[in-house]
Formats: structure tokens, C-alpha cells, sequence
């Protein structure tokens, strides 16, 4: 079974007075892969409702183009 270098939380969280290096760049990396992940969900549902609201606008105008218009 292996040893661990840290007998407790609190000094594995210190990591020998590194603590707020190892973390903050953990937190920065975590933070830097989320986005990585989530930016191409949001561009493809961005471009979905344009198109749709590009569709929706084209069957309006063929809608209105297609009604007889009133003449006196």
C-alpha cells in the first residue's frame, strides 16, 4: 500500500506552503476545460435559433407575398 506525503486534509490542501499556486491553477485549468466544452454547446444553439428565426421570417414574407392585397 502506498504512503502518502500528507497526514491530514488541511496539509494536503497547504501542500507545504504551495497550496495557493497548486490551486489556483487547478481552478484556472478546470475553469479554461468547462468553457472548452461548453462554448461549442452554445454556438450550435445560437446558430439553431437564428436559423429558426430565419425560417419563421421567410414563411412570414411568403405568407404575406401569397395573400391577395385589397384594391379600391
Amino acid at each position: 500500500m502506498p504512503k502518502f506525503k500528507f497526514s491530514s486534509i488541511a496539509e494536503f490542501a497547504a501542500m507545504d506552503g504551495h497550496g495557493i499556486y497548486v490551486w489556483s491553477c487547478t481552478v484556472i485549468a478546470l475553469v479554461i476545460l468547462t468553457a472548452l466544452l461548453l462554448h461549442p454547446l452554445w454556438l450550435q444553439k445560437n446558430q439553431k435559433r437564428k436559423i429558426a428565426q430565419q425560417l419563421a421570417l421567410k414563411q412570414y414574407q411568403q405568407q404575406r407575398h401569397k395573400r391577395p392585397t385589397v384594391t379600391e
